[in-house]
């Protein structure tokens, strides 16, 4: 789930296993609601965010213990909350969050003026564009303005170099790092905490699935929990592990060289960059469709510009011209380049042979860009509920050719709002079949088959089921960026998903041979996926289709 289908972390090969692939009929739980059938989908999986990792089965028990671990600073995090809102203080006692916010812009002054060398960046404080309220639902705009919190700062600091403060330098780089002052750190000024959260691709060996650090990270500020402490130790979380005992070490150690590795590669093409400018942070507007600057730039992404930009073709899926011909030419030229380069290419994922993950030759803050300043207008205006507070993504090209990969399975997205760019070549064939939103009655049902036109993009949400249809003749190519929104993954929304009964047969088009449990009745298997026989998980048990057979073994 770290951005690649194989992780060597120096002590074994982590791979994923299609037989412990997103599934969540192994968690699901009964519910009623009314006359509908419908199950409550609740998964750990989601809150990790989606595959799970295997090790070699003399290493499974190894597996089980890092997973007890991440459930272990979980609980105890959980606790430690609790603990925190019992003890809290009565209302009346609590700080006026005026005053809060008044000494911490005093204190993000101070660290200005006299700021460490390795804190490269401290932006203002400032509101969240939404409110995750209780991990129920998502509250836009933030109430009072945002005058009474939460806020949220954004610092940027570089990891230490080799032989600096005793590290080996497999942090050397610059991380993006949120800093959450929530509600509860307002009320209970100063003696909680506030949260903090990697924005960047890292792996580090302490951080949790959403790039959080655990409770002991916490604990060692030793209840100084001012801006310049916090800081400082996360500073310190990139220089030396933070349980030193025998086995961490080696532990941090082996995914710091895999963290190292990634950042050689990058700085290795450097040098080798064939149009630097994609590298730098800033869109250039000659790259951009002139209707698209237009709503994006003279009209200030107003809402009215942007549903005049977008072209919803069917409910739930909009299109709109985004690049120029030529801004794709040289995209696809600065590919080739890498390819010819002999540097390692990670895949997309473990269904893609061919394309690569672009965050990892060095754009990824090029592409943080795009989404602050772009995608994240359109994907407010769009989806108000999970394209309102986008903060991560993952951002790849996928290439299709007769001889190569064809197209790709019926499948959703770890995503919450995707955009899809076609950037050429010329090609025939290979569009892109949609169907329902997973989950819906309707979501193996096709719904709509969308030809991809070189300069515009597509957008819809992850979850909606869809697969590439195989090119006939040609090439094509599609710059894919998948956004992410921690406010939205909080709710109990995303969390719990509601799977309706579904409401007939599915279409031969959306039937997917890597989750369906009844491909096997409708279609053959593809040539080299028959391992995949017998490992679906949809439709989950009681919201199959009347007359439901699932497929044979043999």
């Amino acid at each position: 789930e770290r951005s690649m289908h194989m992780i060597n972390y120096g002590i074994t090969k982590l791979t994923l296993s299609p037989s412990l692939a997103y599934n969540p009929a192994r968690f699901t739980s009964t519910c009623n609601t009314g006359t509908k059938s419908s199950r409550k989908i609740f998964h750990p999986a989601r809150e990790r965010r989606g595959l799970r990792l295997r090790m070699g089965s003399s290493k499974l028990e190894e597996t089980e213990l890092i997973e007890q671990r991440y459930s272990l600073q979980e609980n105890q995090q959980t606790r430690s909350r609790r603990k925190r809102s019992s003890m809290s203080p009565a209302a009346a006692s609590s700080p006026e969050p005026s005053k809060v916010l008044a000494k911490l812009e005093a204190e993000r002054t101070a660290l200005i003026a006299d700021s460490p060398p390795y804190l490269l960046s401290v932006d203002e404080i400032r509101v969240p564009r939404a409110l995750n309220v209780d991990g129920k639902k998502l509250v836009y705009p933030c109430p009072n303005e945002g005058r009474d919190g939460p806020w949220v700062l954004d610092i940027i600091v570089k990891g230490p170099a080799a032989g600096e403060d005793a590290a080996i330098g497999y942090y050397d780089a610059p991380y993006r790092v949120r800093i959450y002052f929530t509600n509860e750190y307002i009320s209970q000024y100063p003696s909680s905490p506030p949260e903090v959260r990697f924005m960047n691709i890292i792996h580090q060996f302490y951080l949790l699935e959403d790039n959080t650090p655990p409770p002991l990270f916490y604990h060692k500020l030793e209840g100084d929990y001012s801006l310049r402490a916090v800081v400082q130790a996360l500073y310190d979380f990139l220089c030396v592990p933070i349980h030193p005992c025998e086995n961490c070490n080696m532990k941090f150690n082996a995914v710091g060289e895999f963290n190292k590795e990634r950042l050689d590669t990058i700085k290795a093409y450097g040098p080798m960059q064939k149009y630097p400018e994609l590298y730098e942070f800033s869109w250039r507007q000659e790259w951009f469709d002139p209707r698209f600057y237009a709503a994006l730039e003279t009209n200030h992404g107003s809402e009215d510009a942007i549903r005049d930009l977008c072209t919803e073709v069917n409910p739930g899926i909009f299109t709109f011209p985004m690049f120029t011909q030529s801004f794709c030419d040289m995209f696809l030229e600065e590919m080739d380049n890498y390819y010819a380069s002999g540097l390692p290419v990670r895949r997309p994922n473990s269904m893609n042979n061919y394309g690569i993950i672009i965050n990892e030759i060095g754009m990824e803050h090029t592409i943080d860009v795009l989404q602050a300043k772009y995608l994240q207008l359109i994907a407010a205006v769009l989806f108000k509920s999970e394209g309102q507070y986008l903060d991560k993504h993952h951002t790849f090209m996928v290439q299709y050719k007769p001889g190569e990969d064809l197209g790709l399975d019926i499948h959703t997205d770890d995503s919450d709002v995707t955009f899809n760019v076609c950037l050429g070549k010329n090609f025939e064939g290979a569009g892109l079949t949609f169907c329902g939103n997973l989950g819906a009655a309707d979501h193996r049902k096709c719904s709509y088959v969308y030809k991809h036109v070189v300069g515009t993009c597509v957008v819809h949400l992850g979850r909606r089921r869809h697969g590439a249809d195989d090119i006939v003749k040609g090439e094509r190519r599609n710059l894919i960026i998948w956004n992410q929104s921690s406010a939205w993954r909080g709710t109990r929304e995303y969390k719990e998903l509601d799977f309706q009964k579904e409401a007939g047969a599915p279409d031969l088009e959306c039937l997917s041979y890597t989750h369906d449990m009844d491909y096997g009745r409708f279609k053959e298997y593809p040539e080299g996926r028959e391992n995949f026989r017998g490992h679906g998980w949809c439709p989950p048990p009681q919201c199959e289709y009347e007359g439901f057979e699932k497929e044979s073994l043999e």
